[in-house]
Formats: C-alpha cells, sequence, structure tokens
C-alpha cells in the first residue's frame, strides 16, 4: 500500500532558516518540497567531492586489502583524493611498462646475455651485418650451415635460434627477427628497479585502502548530508520582503503527531493540507512482510503514482509461480532454498530480505518441480521411489494448459484490479466497462470451452458488451462513450495475445529440463572413458547443471518481468511515475567522527 503524505506549509523567521533545517534534518521525517536543481557553486562543489570519494572508495576496493575497523580519522588527516588517483595511474603506468618489459625479456632469453657493443665492432671491421632468426627446427633446412655464414644460438621447445651474417646485398632464406636495443642484463636489472617500484606504490595504495576506507566512506556519506542540506535550504521560499521564510515539506501520515510536538516545541507556524490534483507527492511503500520482498521487483520498472494503487501484494504471488514453473526443477528448487539457507545462517552480506526472497523462489521451484516430476534433469516418473507420486506429474500438454489457464487467471485479476481503482477513484459507472470485459472473457471460455453453464454464458456475453459499449468513456457524453466502446472492442485481440505470451511459462521450463537430459546423456558418455570415467562423470554433471541452473534463473527472472510489467501492468491500468519518499535525514549521526 502508499502511506498517505500530508503537506507541511511553515513559516519562520529568515535569519532562523538555516538553524531549522538543521533540526528537520536530525528530526529525519519530512521531504522538503520543491528541490531545486538549477547548480551552483556549492553545488558543483559538493558535487565534485561527491564524484572524487566514490571513485577512490571504487579503486580501493579492487585492491581487496583487509580493512582497518577503527573510528574514521580527521577530515584534515585525508591525503589529498588527487595525490591518490595520480599514485594510482603511476601504479598502473609502470605496470604496464613493466609488462612490456617482459616480453623483451622472454624475446631476448633464448639469445643469453650476448654484448651488443662487441657484435657492433665486429660488423664494423668485417662489413658483415648479424641477422637473427627463428625456425621450426623440424622445417630448418641444415644445408643453410653450408651456404651461409650461420651459428646455431639455441634451441629451445622445438625453435631453433640462429644468427647468419651476410654482406648488405646478401639475400637471405628468411626474414630476421627484430630483437631490443639493449642487452638482457640491462632489461632485467630494469625489471627489477620497476618491480621495486611498482611494490613501493602498491604497498602504500593498499595501506590507504585499509586505514582510509573507513574515513573515506564517512566523507562520502557526509558530503551527501551537505548537499541534501544545502538543495533543502536552497527550496526555501521568501516571502514577506525576504523577512519570512516558508518552508513546504511532505510528512507520513503515520509520523504527522511526531512532526507536530517537533513544531510545537520549536513554536513554527505551520499549516497542513491532503494533497491535491496538483500536487505529485513522494511515494512511500508500506507492504506486509512478504509482499515487501518484491518492493525492488516492481521499483526496476517504477513506483506507482501517489494517487493509485500499489500492485507489490497483487504481483508477488504471481510473480513467485512463474518463477518456479520457468525453472521447473525440484533439484535445482533444492539447491537454490539450501544455498540461501545457508547464507542467512552465515549471516552473509547479502541483503537479508533478498536471501529471503530466494528462499521463496526455491521453494517455488521445488513445488513446480514436483508437478512437472523433473529431477535434475531425470524423469522422476521413471524412477521407482517416486512411483507413488505419479498422480500428481503433469505432462507437456497439461503443463502448456496450466501455463495458458495461469495466464487467463491473471489478465481477468489484472482487469479486476484496474475495475476496482476506477470505482473507488472516479465512481462505479467508470469500472462498468472493465467489469463488462471481465464478464465477456469468462462468459466466453465457459461458453466455448468449459461449457459448465453454457446458456447462462450466452446472456451474460450480451450484458458484457453492452456494458463495454455504453460505458466505454462516461467522462465524453453518451455518443462519445458509445463510440470508445465499439473502438475498446478491438483490444480483444490484445487480449488473445497477451494471453499468448504465458506461454513462455511452459517453454522455459522445458527447455530447462530438456538442458538438463542434455547434461545428463553427456555426462553417461563421459562415464564410459577408461580409468577416469567417474571423474569426468562427477565433472560433467557439476559444471553442467550449475550452468544450466544460473541461464535457466537468469530466464527465470527476466520473464516473469516481463509478464508483470507488460500484460499484468497493462491490464490493470498501471501508470506509474512515482517519485520515492525520500526525508531529509542526516546520514552521519550514528559515525563515529573526531572531527
Amino acid at each position: 500500500m502508499i502511506v498517505p503524505m500530508i503537506k507541511y506549509t511553515m513559516l519562520l523567521h529568515h535569519q532562523d532558516k538555516e538553524a531549522f533545517t538543521e533540526k528537520l534534518m536530525d528530526l529525519g521525517l519530512v521531504q522538503i518540497h520543491g528541490y531545486e536543481t538549477t547548480p551552483d557553486d556549492e553545488t558543483e562543489e559538493l558535487s565534485q567531492i561527491i564524484r572524487e570519494t566514490e571513485e577512490a572508495i571504487r579503486r580501493f576496493k579492487r585492491r581487496k586489502v583487509k580493512i582497518n575497523g577503527k573510528a574514521p580519522i580527521k577530515s584534515s588527516e585525508f591525503p589529498s583524493l588527487a595525490e591518490i588517483a595520480e599514485m594510482e595511474k603511476q601504479a598502473e603506468h609502470v605496470q604496464h611498462e613493466l609488462e612490456a618489459l617482459n616480453i623483451e625479456i622472454r624475446l631476448l632469453e633464448p639469445w643469453g646475455d650476448f654484448d651488443r657493443q662487441a657484435l657492433k665492432k665486429i660488423e664494423e671491421r668485417t662489413g658483415y651485418e648479424a641477422k637473427f632468426f627463428e625456425y621450426p627446427q623440424r622445417k630448418f633446412n641444415y644445408e643453410w650451415q653450408h651456404n651461409y655464414a650461420l651459428q646455431l644460438i639455441n634451441t629451445v621447445n622445438g625453435i631453433h635460434y640462429f644468427v647468419i651474417f651476410r654482406k648488405p646485398d646478401e639475400e637471405l632464406p628468411l626474414s630476421p627477427v627484430a630483437l631490443p636495443a639493449q642487452s638482457l642484463a640491462s632489461l632485467k636489472q630494469k625489471r627489477d628497479e620497476l618491480q621495486r617500484s611498482v611494490k613501493e606504490l602498491n604497498s602504500k595504495l593498499d595501506d590507504y585502502a585499509a586505514n582510509l576506507s573507513n574515513g573515506l566512506s564517512y566523507r562520502l556519506t557526509e558530503a551527501k548530508d551537505q548537499l541534501n542540506l544545502h538543495l533543502a535550504r536552497k527550496a526555501v521560499k521568501e516571502a514577506g520582503d525576504e523577512t519570512l521564510s516558508i518552508v513546504e515539506a511532505w510528512c507520513p501520515k503515520s509520523q504527522e503527531q511526531v512532526l507536530k510536538d517537533f513544531l510545537g516545541k520549536e513554536k513554527i507556524v505551520y499549516l497542513s493540507t491532503l494533497p491535491g490534483n496538483e500536487d505529485a507527492p513522494p511515494v512511500l511503500l508500506r507492504n506486509n512482510a512478504f509482499s515487501r520482498l518484491f518492493e525492488p521487483i516492481g521499483a526496476l520498472f517504477s513506483l506507482p503514482r501517489y494517487n493509485e494503487l500499489d500492485l507489490t501484494v497483487f504481483f508477488a504471488p504471481f510473480f513467485l509461480l512463474f518463477f518456479g514453473l520457468c525453472l521447473g526443477d525440484l533439484g535445482y528448487g533444492v539447491v537454490i532454498t539450501l544455498l540461501a539457507t545457508f547464507l542467512k545462517i552465515r549471516k552473509s552480506s547479502i541483503n537479508h530480505d533478498l536471501l529471503t526472497l530466494v528462499q521463496f523462489l526455491g521453494l517455488s521451484t521445488i513445488f513446480a518441480g514436483i508437478i512437472s516430476g523433473t529431477l535434475f534433469g531425470l524423469e522422476m516418473v521413471k524412477i521407482d521411489y517416486f512411483k507413488n507420486l505419479e498422480s500428481i506429474f503433469l505432462d507437456y500438454n497439461k503443463l502448456f494448459n496450466l501455463a495458458l489457464i495461469i495466464g487467463f487467471i491473471q489478465i481477468i485479476f489484472g482487469i479486476g484490479v484496474q475495475a476496482y481503482k476506477l470505482w473507488i477513484y472516479q465512481g462505479f459507472q467508470y469500472a462498468l466497462s472493465k467489469i463488462g470485459w471481465i464478464l465477456l472473457l469468462i462468459s466466453l471460455a465457459d461458453r466455448y470451452l468449459i461449457q459448465l453453464i453454457p446458456s447462462v454464458s450466452q446472456v451474460l456475453i450480451w450484458i458484457a458488451l453492452g456494458c463495454i459499449v455504453i460505458f466505454g468513456a462516461p467522462e465524453k457524453g453518451w455518443l462519445k462513450s458509445i463510440g470508445f466502446g465499439l473502438t475498446d472492442l478491438y483490444n480483444i485481440t490484445g487480449v488473445f495475445g497477451d494471453l499468448l505470451s504465458y506461454i513462455r511459462l511452459f517453454a522455459l521450463g522445458v527447455s530447462s529440463a530438456i538442458l538438463g537430459i542434455v547434461v545428463n546423456s553427456i555426462a553417461l558418455s563421459a562415464k564410459s572413458v577408461p580409468y577416469v570415467g567417474l571423474v569426468l562423470f562427477a565433472v560433467v554433471l557439476i559444471i553442467g547443471h550449475t550452468a544450466n541452473l544460473l541461464l535457466s534463473s537468469l530466464s527465470a527472472f527476466v520473464h516473469p518481468m516481463r509478464l508483470t510489467f507488460v500484460e499484468f501492468y497493462k491490464n490493470s491500468g498501471f501508470m506509474g511515475g512515482g517519485k520515492p519518499f525520500t526525508p531529509l535525514a542526516r546520514k552521519t549521526e550514528n559515525q563515529t567522527s573526531t572531527q
């Protein structure tokens, strides 16, 4: 559900503006209305600090060192973030230089550490040029040793390394290789120097990462608090020849009494009003423990507008069921549930609610795996141990029909949600068109498929058509309403298209099972390999089913989102576009600061 908001307009002397906004920030209950987006010098400065600090924190995290758990250090003790960034760049440059140097050393190592100056003197005195070659030993033509002044230097990994002394105009059988101008000894000496340099830089940066990360996190939070406070002050309006200040803010109705007590204590004159049609209050969701797990999924699309229904509680059970059907394997469900449970017991850094959601998704997959009769790609109906469960297993035809039935139910449910919204927000007559659609679809299904009460359904079809046509747009007058209603009847094709989209619930479950069967088949083939068959069998099973689980889980998460955000949201008339309730609150109040 969406928490009701109350708009507060507070009047105070302009000299009290800064102190009052500080107290509002300490209170942490209200969202200031009317943040200005026009930049100024302070906004730019604070934004730059936030960007630099976030970048420094990202760089430190990549170093993967143990963070010093001591309290944040004083701001004056922070090194320059620009200097830290420059050290990072220098370390990266030295590392790249070291890698290039190692390539040159590997080129020279087969040739040994020869004196380049002595070789140059020989060339000057004799008039011969020394050319260096490398060539596969198996293709080497040993007649070259008689035809040219060729000296074999080394043979490494089946490659001959040799030198040919030739006159400037003499043709050679091969193209020479270019070797670094420096000697091997000098390159190795330079490599040692670079290794010491990069080690010193990384050691210093690791020390910064270990000892400054807490301080940088505090600085980042502090800068964000300062920016939020600055933007809140900019949103304060001036009145009475700039002697008075007007603060407009939104407060959740559940926290209203706390705010009133605070304003009474501060002796602030205020006016509280309900949101008007021209207002766009921020959105704060409050759901039960189960539905709250699915709020992040809904937020991936959009928050609802303040004056519409929160659909989280409506789509949550469907999403859970959809995930299980798309993955549809009992073994995978057990793995997901046990893994999430293990991480919760270990008190992993992963969000607790997220792990709880994963547990529910795993349980849904277990349920879907039982009705589909699939266990790690095995057909449970063929396993003697599960013979007593044969009556609950569904074949592919039944799973296909189940997907369509679930889709039909969600479409009807979505239209019902939209009818309910129209009824409570606009009036009963505005909901009649959607009620007509519900009657029409159910009656058509009974008349041509179920045939439970076909004679009654035939009558209901005409009643439903009347509701759709007559009440197409009541606010536009009867004539236009009938025109809109007739046009709306064309949407019957869209309903059938939406219904076919739910076939993906069947198709993804089947594809996951088929991939599991393929993995098992490959593993059984590998088992027949002499000596290492059992090892290969285990490796193929583990790697194959892990890959299938990951890929299928991704599909099982994405496609239910598609069914939710497209089919269900469309049929329920979801508008979206709500902005989250972000109260002006100090984030650093619970952090230790020695500034």
